[in-house]
């Protein structure tokens, strides 16, 4: 059930928006989101220390693809605990930017996600089975969260341990990174997980990404504890999180669609689309900030050099003016592909191919099975102001019809 959010609340933070404010939530986001891009396209905040925000498509677009301008190399995550290391390769400008893309492209190229597509197809339906042999379920702690987490470690090479560890470690520096003022608190934590696993690596030689990367040069010299640190982490994070919060939404509005599950069993190339219109209708993670290297001007609005500007990837998203009728689910819209959820320019996602197999893998593997239906409405909460995510999807499975085999019978 939905509820209108409290009008003062909608116009407090269109008037000085704060994404980090206890009112700034995902049942009141959409609404102060979409009132920027319609009154304010391009606003000023004196929230953290003065932020400047763009929410029109067409802005938000034109800033990720001028990385001269808006830069990342100040970070894109803010506020933000000090100690933090950077993110690769998100963090970063060039030329330092496409060096460290390129070390991390291998595990997340066409082919490499071509020959784990098998193995990702049967992950999903290991974790499928169980709870369809069971009629109910929660598809967020028994399939897409240890999904996206497995698919990672088949992709990079995680050992058991890092699997286990890495979303409450995830979780807790969300809840603290834009809150404390230095890192001491969550960051020694997940430092100690990665010098495990780049241990290991260098110890067990192997076939693996992560193997591969502590033996990797740049320029001839070896990799840097430091960019190890930095290049597994991101892996770590952003392999994970927004997958298992993608997979969570859509597996939630299908759970209200049996009309739609029906229509993917019919149609499987239907999948993709609905994965696309996910990503567009419900961004995963609703903002990213940049800085200004020079004065620049949007729509007659001059934002000083130096300021921090945050992009609205769910007003961008929604942006009547590239997606007609943009708050409807649409399945059949034919341009949803052309979202902003993996970003755009020099930064756009680089395991964007990954994360589009999981989709199919999951969606492919559950149209083998009877429809489930929602059993409750789930919560939907904020991680750090801006991923947003369902604390369950509880399911029931229909016993109409034949449940399918296993995978590969």
């Amino acid at each position: 059930m939905t509820t209108t959010p409290p009008q003062d609340v909608i116009t407090r933070l269109t008037g000085a928006f704060d994404f980090h404010d206890p009112e700034y939530t995902p049942q009141t986001a959409e609404d102060i989101n979409a009132a920027l891009r319609e009154k304010t396209p391009v606003a000023y905040s004196p929230a953290h220390g003065g932020i400047w925000v763009l929410s029109r498509y067409e802005h938000v677009r034109a800033a990720l693809r001028d990385h001269e301008t808006f830069s990342s190399g100040s970070g894109v995550h803010f506020p933000r605990a000090a100690g933090m290391p950077k993110f690769s390769p998100i963090d970063y400008d060039p030329p330092e930017h496409g060096e460290i893309r390129r070390l991390m492209a291998p595990p997340v190229d066409r082919d490499a996600v071509a020959r784990l597509e098998p193995a990702v197809a049967r992950l999903a339906a290991d974790l499928v089975a169980p709870i369809v042999r069971r009629g109910h379920g929660d598809f967020v702690a028994e399939l897409s969260r240890p999904f996206a987490i497995g698919a990672l470690a088949l992709a990079i090479g995680l050992s058991e341990r890092a699997q286990r560890e890495i979303r409450e470690l995830t979780a807790a520096m969300w809840r603290r990174m834009a809150k404390d003022g230095d890192s001491s608190a969550f960051w020694p934590a997940y430092r100690d997980l990665l010098s495990g696993e780049i241990e290991r690596a260098r110890r067990e030689p192997g076939d693996s990404y992560l193997s591969w990367l502590v033996r990797a040069r740049i320029d001839g010299e070896p990799v840097s504890d430091e960019l190890l640190y930095s290049v597994i982490v991101s892996y770590c994070v952003a392999g994970h999180d927004n997958t298992m919060n993608t997979v969570s939404r859509v597996l939630w509005h299908l759970a209200g669609d049996p009309a739609l599950q029906r229509r993917i069993k019919a149609e499987p190339g239907l999948a993709a689309q609905v994965a696309e219109e996910t990503l567009r209708r419900w961004c995963p993670t609703d903002r990213f900030t940049r800085v200004t290297a020079r004065d620049v001007t949007v729509d007659g609005v001059t934002i000083p050099k130096g300021s921090r500007v945050v992009l609205l990837f769910d007003a961008a998203n929604r942006d009547p003016d590239m997606f007609p009728d943009p708050d409807a689910f649409r399945p059949d819209r034919d341009n949803a592909h052309r979202h902003l959820s993996f970003g755009n320019g020099l930064h756009h996602c680089l395991g964007a191919r990954l994360a589009r197999a999981e989709f199919g893998a999951v969606l492919g593997e559950l149209a083998r099975h009877p429809e489930y239906l929602l059993t409750e409405e789930p919560r939907l909460s904020f991680e750090n102001g801006r991923h947003i995510m369902f604390d369950r999807v509880p399911v029931r499975f229909e016993r109409t019809g034949t449940t399918a085999g296993k995978a590969g019978d």
